[in-house]
C-alpha cells in the first residue's frame, strides 16, 4: 500500500475546521521550511558540523509533524540521531536527498491547499 505524498489530516485535526489557521500555518510553512531545509542540505554535503545538522533537522522535524509529507519527519528523524551520533554521512546524504525528492513533489500540492483555504478579504 503506497503511503500519500501529503498527509495534512493533522494539521486539520488541530485547525478544528478553522480555515485562517491553516492557511496561516501553510504559509508559514511554505516561508520557512525550504531555506532551513537548502540550510541542512548544505550542512550535510558541506560540513562535518554534526551539532548544526543535529539543530537544523531537529527544527525541521517539528514542522514535519504538522505538515506530513512522505517519509520525511521519518527521515529527519534519522539525520537527527545520525548527527548527534557523529556518524552515518552517507546515509545522511541519502535521506536529505528524499526529503528534497518529496518535498519538491509535495510543495505544489501544499500551495495548493493554502489556496483553498485563503480567507476572504
Amino acid at each position: 500500500m503506497n503511503t500519500p505524498l501529503l498527509d495534512l489530516s493533522y494539521l486539520f485535526e488541530i485547525s478544528f475546521g478553522d480555515a485562517k489557521y491553516v492557511f496561516d500555518v501553510l504559509s508559514i510553512f511554505i516561508e520557512t521550511f525550504p531555506p532551513g531545509l537548502a540550510n541542512l542540505e548544505k550542512l550535510i554535503r558541506e560540513t562535518d558540523d554534526y551539532d548544526a545538522i543535529h539543530k537544523q533537522a531537529h527544527t525541521l522535524k517539528s514542522s514535519a509533524s504538522i505538515v506530513r509529507i512522505r517519509e520525511m519527519y521519518d527521515d529527519l528523524t534519522r539525520i537527527d540521531m545520525l548527527a548527534r551520533s557523529e556518524t552515518g554521512k552517507t546515509e545522511m546524504i541519502a535521506r536529505i536527498d528524499n526529503v528534497l525528492f518529496n518535498f519538491r513533489k509535495a510543495l505544489p500540492l501544499i500551495q495548493a491547499e493554502r489556496g483553498r483555504n485563503k480567507p476572504a478579504n
